[in-house]
């Protein structure tokens, strides 16, 4: 009875400990401006919301507008999402080019990671108020280039707008561009 005591102890502190250790991970400092983290509290707040967006949508030429409301956020934002900077192996694999009202980063020309370059304007209470990503990936097999904006009003995402391009192994390419305008309630 002792013995398992003395298991239960154990097992207890080694939680305590590994528990402890997850949460310094989770409150790494980020090397670069914190964009996932700024845009899951715009995705936060949108989910609440019930916030309606003017849509409009090209795919090779073929342009589809509408109205639409209950989106999934995080689904719609999905491509900004993949842009983070900060994690750990891309720790130094960017080049700051940050000036007084902005974020920029640039992909260093060694490496050959998705996101070539994010540029982060500010307004006068340093948030963001416009953003800029571009993100390409090449393989034999495929080819991929975005162009994603995202435009803000007092801190809160107003437009966005991605254009793209992808081309499959020895098919055509299909382009795209998507322009959502949040409408104002």
């Amino acid at each position: 009875m002792n013995d398992l005591k003395k298991l239960a102890s154990f097992v207890f502190v080694l939680g305590l400990l590994l528990s402890c250790s997850s949460s310094e991970e989770s409150l790494q400092k980020n090397t670069y401006f914190g964009w996932s983290t700024f845009l899951k509290q715009q995705i936060n707040g949108l989910a609440n919301s019930n916030q309606r967006v003017h849509k409009t949508a090209v795919l090779d030429g073929k342009k589809e507008v509408k109205l639409v409301s209950n989106l999934d956020w995080e689904k719609e934002f999905a491509l900004y999402l993949e842009a983070d900077l900060n994690k750990p192996a891309y720790e130094k694999s960017y080049d700051n080019l940050s000036e007084p009202g902005f974020y920029w980063y640039s992909l260093k020309k060694d490496e050959n990671l998705p996101v070539k370059k994010m540029i982060v304007h500010l307004d006068a209470e340093e948030r963001p108020s416009k953003v800029e990503i571009e993100i390409a990936q090449k393989n034999f097999l495929f080819e991929t280039r975005k162009k994603l904006f995202m435009n803000f009003s007092e801190g809160r995402i107003q437009t966005y707008y991605i254009e793209g391009m992808q081309q499959f192994f020895l098919a055509e390419p299909t382009s795209y561009k998507i322009l959502g305008v949040l409408i104002a309630k």
